[in-house]
């Protein structure tokens, strides 16, 4: 029985997206703005297909539904919990905010979306959106009324390496020229409050939410630490009631060993590339996942950065 599920990694247009998988990581030859990849899901919106073993040609989803004792005996999620994707931007993304569980599960039928972001890129004028300004919901229904949402907003210059949490609640937006690696929730709930009056191609703008939103935003004030990273050999990038998720650089002791005995891991490779139990080779960019075992799984690289995700909520 395989321990190591290769997965697919499934992409999407996006109006702000870049050319980062095309002429980087060489994944597509679409000619198309591809703002996202995601290198490990579950979501209906974009599985990830299983590439090894037993499981081969099977969708993620189905395989974590049949055999959930592979993942963890102690699992309460009926869906896969977590999506980690890679996201590229060339332009503005919308200004927006996520709901929490509760919210989500009554008006959706999701899960909230509660995400970190791990910038692996940026130009030096890059910034991202964490919070606002508003005292109370009609200062911010006021501002988002007459265009001035932008004036209410908190701003962030970003550099490689900074962590950055996002509970659910928080609004949000990601800036122009960023690369960087998203862990969230598996839940596509999102709610816009502004989008700049951009059209898509067929030239209509994109739909707002802006009830939904009002309804789930937070006004209390961004708390969460944003640290750098990098030029750390190992560091928690972030532990919340949903995930840990920890940044390991390779560099100077070029392999190291994980147990499973318990509960699963996903690996995600920010940079070269990763042998797994010398045996499968996973290129930058993408996800695979440790499943329980009572063996270790070594890995193996030069120059490896990887980020580590373990769910928690069992």
């Amino acid at each position: 029985m395989e321990k190591i599920l290769l997965l697919s990694a499934p992409l999407k247009e996006r109006i702000w997206g870049g050319d980062y998988f095309k002429n980087v990581l060489k994944v597509t030859d679409s000619s198309s703005n591809i703002g996202e990849m995601w290198s490990c899901s579950g979501h209906k919106e974009g599985e990830s297909i299983i590439l090894n073993g037993e499981f081969k040609n099977k969708t993620l989803s189905e395989v974590y539904k049949k055999h959930k004792e592979l993942f963890n005996d102690s699992i309460k999620s009926e869906d896969f919990p977590i999506l980690i994707k890679l996201i590229d931007t060339k332009d503005l993304l919308s200004i927006q905010v996520h709901p929490n569980d509760e919210y989500a599960k009554k008006y959706e039928n999701q899960l909230g979306k509660t995400e970190g972001r791990l910038i692996l890129d940026s130009k030096e004028d890059s910034n991202i959106v964490i919070g606002h300004k508003a005292k109370d919901k009609n200062e911010l229904v006021k501002a988002i009324n007459e265009d001035k949402i932008e004036n209410y907003l908190n701003y962030y210059k970003v550099k490689k390496g900074e962590f950055y949490p996002i509970p659910s609640g928080t609004l949000h937006a990601i800036g122009k020229n960023i690369l960087l690696l998203e862990v969230q929730q598996s839940s596509d709930v999102t709610y816009r409050f502004y989008d700049y009056h951009r059209k898509d191609k067929d030239g209509k703008e994109r739909e707002l939410h802006v009830n939904k939103a009002l309804d789930v935003v937070s006004f209390d004030i961004y708390k969460e630490e944003v640290k750098n990273h990098f030029g750390l050999d190992s560091s928690i990038l972030w532990q919340n009631k949903y995930f840990l998720v920890t940044y390991y650089d390779l560099t100077n002791i070029h392999e190291c060993s994980f147990e499973t005995l318990n509960n699963y891991l996903i690996v995600s490779v920010i940079e070269g590339e990763v042998m797994v139990d010398d045996k499968y080779k996973i290129n930058k960019g993408f996800s695979f996942i440790i499943l329980k075992s009572k063996e270790k799984t070594k890995l193996s690289g030069k120059n490896l950065k990887i980020v580590v995700t373990e769910y928690l909520d069992y």
